[in-house]
């Protein structure tokens, strides 16, 4: 075990299974001493598709996490005005407690993160974690981070993949299609109780 945090954030709207469990997976991989879970109020890249509100969501990851030790739900994201920005916040968390941190992302975001605000800043603090989504296959993924980020980037991003269990979980599917099987049982009965997405009757 060592010192490290591993930091998780995200929509979460609704967090499914693979949020919950990805990052203990991935945590233990590593030896992280820690998750800290952090909801964003508004991704500079959903910015045309408004999230289902903060109070939802966090109520959400709080019955979703609940009972996975040494994790932290952390809002303050929530509470930022604007667009959320990920050296926005760790920053904060550095000057907080500069203990050593990995950033745990998507692979999706890792094909793009080269266009994330301040992403070498970013490496600087919290060097990326990647998981692959059960469609992934590694090589492929990492021809097109080459053709978008350079050749370079090959090798940079193949040392940072996990090799964790494929999750096929979407969130994006829940929403669109009220799937709740997807989500943790504490989820799904606080979808239905608040009427949430559109869950199938």
């Amino acid at each position: 075990m060592t010192d490290i945090e591993l930091v998780f954030g995200g929509s979460f709207d609704p967090p499914t299974h693979a949020h919950v469990l990805l990052p203990q997976a991935a945590a233990s991989a590593i030896g992280a001493a820690c998750i800290r879970v952090l909801p964003a109020a508004v991704s500079p890249h959903k910015m045309d598709a408004p999230p289902t509100a903060a109070v939802h969501r966090m109520e959400m990851l709080e019955l979703a996490f609940a009972g996975v030790p040494d994790c932290l739900i952390d809002p303050r994201e929530l509470h930022r005005e604007g667009p959320s920005y990920t050296i926005d916040t760790l920053e904060q968390l550095h000057a907080e407690d500069p203990r050593p941190r990995r950033l745990l992302m998507g692979s999706d975001q890792a094909e793009v993160f080269h266009r994330w605000h301040r992403w070498s800043d970013i490496e600087a603090l919290a060097e990326p974690l990647v998981m692959l989504r059960h469609t992934d296959d590694a090589d492929t993924l990492l021809h097109r981070i080459a053709d978008a980020q350079g050749a370079g980037a090959r090798d940079h991003w193949a040392a940072r993949l996990l090799d964790l269990e494929r999750r096929p979980e979407c969130a994006s599917q829940v929403r669109a299609m009220g799937d709740l099987q997807q989500v943790p049982e504490a989820v799904a009965r606080y979808i239905t109780q608040h009427d949430l997405y559109a869950v199938k009757t």
